[in-house]
């Protein structure tokens, strides 16, 4: 979970968010804090990971930002490549963005305990209790994260950070409950909205 981001110019922007590293995938997804959460901005991404000699690598083939008082609130880049020096002491974990500078706090979670699976334009992991969603495209994205439990492939969902954006408007639906399902092949929400898991 995200205890801190620290800009190249030493800004420290409160947010709250999780960053998921699983079995060469990573998905991540945070929400900048602001008074009103309908103001929030949010960022996600998606994608493979490798780890080098000195560094990961990660090919965010998802790379998403939402500002929702801004003209044009979702910007969607796809395809972005980062070199991630990495610290780890106990249960902090610290990323270093060796090309911005940018620095990523965060405290361990859980033991990463669970799936992932590779959508069509991102990821959905269900692990450690939590369903974290990265999908979307320069149309429109579904990102978001919360706890959950599941039943005989129904999905309880209580989201605790959630962005639906388009070109023309960005919603925020935190600390709400949601229903789903999950068969393995499509996570479908209650409103109909459907993500296919790649073969």
């Amino acid at each position: 979970m995200y205890t801190g981001l620290i800009t190249p110019s030493g800004e420290d922007l409160p947010l709250n968010g999780i960053f998921l590293f699983k079995n060469g995938i990573f998905v991540q997804y945070a929400q900048y804090k602001s008074e009103l959460a309908r103001d929030q901005g949010s960022m996600a991404h998606a994608g493979p990971y490798s780890a080098g000699d000195d560094f990961i690598h990660l090919a965010a083939e998802q790379t998403i930002s939402t500002a929702p008082s801004e003209s044009h609130p979702l910007n969607y880049r796809g395809l972005t490549e980062h070199e991630v020096d990495v610290s780890r002491v106990d249960d902090k974990l610290t990323l270093t963005f060796m090309r911005s500078g940018t620095v990523q706090i965060f405290e361990l979670a859980g033991p990463g305990e669970g799936e992932v699976y590779k959508l069509e334009n991102g990821a959905l992991a269900l692990v450690d209790g939590y369903l974290i969603l990265v999908n979307g495209d320069e149309n429109g994205v579904e990102t978001g994260y919360g706890r959950y439990e599941s039943e005989n492939g129904a999905i309880r969902l209580n989201t605790t950070y959630w962005t639906s954006a388009n070109q023309s408007s960005t919603f925020n639906t935190n600390q709400t409950g949601m229903k789903a399902t999950f068969d393995g092949r499509d996570l479908t929400l209650e409103d109909g909205r459907r993500f296919r898991v790649l073969p």
